[in-house]
């Protein structure tokens, strides 16, 4: 029996080492890697949250008035009616008005040159309408369209003949926001 004693103990200790010592210790070495990630993430949370700050201290020396312009020029979301308005009160320094406005589509756009390049995709909607106007006077709405603080594409001008020198003039406009 003392013989066999050292034997039944190597193997009682490979039996223990297989059955319970070698399984926690990968379970131990998974859970020291899962920590190490968790860590990592935890660092990089912490440089997103200075970097964060240090924009918003960046943003609070911008004055309120230059922050409205550019929320102005490329909105978060999209206000399809204060863009009715605010198109309807450019036409009405011109004495126009505009008729059979139509929503487009909503959707996905490709951004302008330079507009979102580094933040989140870009979305844009079309709005259809209908002025009735000389040629100098459309001439000039399109002019202050074109300096509205609303970033716009005109895509779509056609026209109709009117009496004397009043035309229809039918203008598709697409506007973009950030997502």
């Amino acid at each position: 029996m003392r013989r066999f004693l050292p034997f039944i103990l190597l193997v009682a200790a490979i039996g223990l080492f297989a059955a319970y010592i070698n399984p926690t210790y990968k379970a131990a070495q998974a859970v020291a890697a899962e920590n190490g990630q968790y860590d990592q993430a935890l660092n990089t949370a912490k440089q997103l949250k200075s970097q964060r700050e240090a924009l918003l201290a960046r943003r609070e020396t911008f004055s309120s008035d230059d922050v409205q312009k550019v929320e102005r020029l490329l909105p978060d979301n999209v206000d399809n009616i204060r863009l009715i308005i605010d198109i309807n009160n450019i036409a009405a320094r011109h004495n126009l008005s505009l008729k059979n406005v139509e929503l487009g589509t909503v959707g996905s756009a490709s951004a302008p040159a330079g507009i979102g390049s580094t933040g989140g995709p870009v979305d844009s909607v079309e709005l259809g309408f209908t002025v009735t106007s000389s040629y100098s006077s459309f001439l000039a709405f399109l002019a202050d369209l074109e300096h509205s603080l609303r970033l716009m594409d005109v895509v779509k001008i056609s026209f109709k003949n009117g009496t004397g020198d009043q035309s229809d003039y039918l203008v598709s406009v697409r506007t973009y926001w950030l997502h």
